[in-house]
């Protein structure tokens, strides 16, 4: 399982981006999508992969995120919402994003 986090609102995005957060079900900041493995969900993260932060999720983090759909901050702030991981808060993070995730929950 992958698990997104949108990391951004809405102002600086195109039209086509905007239309796929609606497809992935993410419309605020701090939205949460567990989503499988596929090439066509993968293709659709990385075309916003400047908006959300991303990473293979953990047995407990999806266990902690049922029923979840959207979290409040992370305790300890972000880094960047404009910089890339590991400098910043958006883009892949690998099996890194459970840390996040805890942090939100």
């Amino acid at each position: 399982m992958i698990v997104v986090v949108r990391m951004r609102g809405e102002i600086g995005l195109k039209k086509d981006m905007l239309d796929t957060f609606k497809i992935l079900g993410m419309k605020k900041i701090f939205s949460v999508k567990l989503v499988e493995n596929e090439p066509q969900l993968v293709g659709m993260i990385k075309k916003v992969n400047n908006f959300v932060a991303w990473g293979e999720a953990s047995e407990e983090t999806v266990k902690a995120l049922e029923g979840r759909r959207s979290l409040k901050p992370p305790k300890g702030g972000l880094k960047s919402k404009k910089l890339h991981y590991p400098k910043g808060s958006i883009g892949y993070h690998g099996d890194k994003i459970n840390d996040l995730i805890k942090r939100m929950i």
